[in-house]
């Protein structure tokens, strides 16, 4: 047989669920036209600013963990650590007002794998050894001028207004006295406003290393010269592409 339950949820009601709702009240502003260069508007995209190619001349002594009997191979690879833009702190139009340059800042370093012959043992024409390999960071640093193709957008905070009310002797403010008519040094209302700018960004397109390793500090092992230290002189052309996201209008 069936026992019947339905009494066992008389004494209290069953839950089924909760709704919590809330009124939103209207926030009243102004419709603001976007601006842009010209064309339909576009959302924020990538504008390049500036584009140059820059040369670095570094110098630089690297020390082997052995010595070697000549180097057989060098790779090169560059990494940015650093590339940030003062649009601000160059060259103006003097009769516009126009950005014209900004300085550039770059810092970096060149990776390098260095392949390497031991000589491990030499007996009359011959000379063997081993393969190795040494990987070393050469940082460099530099600051560049770069002239604009592009303006950068750059906004400067508005400077805050200031507002201030008459002194009534009715105030609550203590500095209020009865002799004293003038400013209520008690309130004072201010305004400001700040723009938020898209940062400039930098892109790497290409790197071109002319240079020259000069084996330093020569020894003789077994009658076989063996070396050190390695002096390289290295020039490299790299391009750097500047870049700002800004609201566009396109043609």
């Amino acid at each position: 047989m069936f026992e019947d339950k339905s009494d066992f949820c008389e004494d209290r009601p069953r839950f089924c669920g909760e709704v919590h709702a809330e009124t939103l009240s209207m926030c009243e502003g102004e419709n603001v036209t976007p601006m842009g260069i010209s064309g339909p508007v576009v959302s924020k995209i990538p504008v390049v600013l500036a584009e140059k190619e820059i040369q670095i001349d570094i110098e630089a002594s690297i020390e082997l963990k052995e010595k070697f009997f000549e180097i057989k191979r060098i790779k090169k690879d560059i990494f940015l650590t650093q590339c940030r833009l003062l649009p601000t702190a160059g060259r103006r139009d003097p009769v516009t007002g126009r950005l014209i340059s900004g300085k550039l800042f770059i810092e970096g370093f060149v990776l390098k794998n260095i392949e390497f012959a031991t000589a491990d043992c030499s007996h009359d024409h011959v000379v063997s050894g081993d393969i190795k390999h040494t990987t070393a960071k050469i940082p460099f640093r530099c600051v560049t001028e770069v002239f604009f193709v592009t303006q950068p957008q750059v906004t400067r905070r508005i400077n805050s207004v200031e507002t201030n009310f008459f002194c009534e002797r009715e105030h609550d403010c203590k500095h209020c006295k009865d002799e004293e008519i003038g400013r209520d040094l008690c309130e004072t209302d201010r305004e400001e406003t700040v723009f938020f700018d898209e940062k400039p960004f930098c892109e790497l397109v290409s790197a071109r290393f002319i240079e020259a390793d000069i084996n330093r500090e020569p020894e003789h092992k077994d009658g076989t010269r063996v070396f050190e230290k390695l002096v390289e002189k290295l020039v490299v052309f790299l391009t750097v592409k500047v870049l700002q996201k800004q609201q566009v209008r396109v043609r």
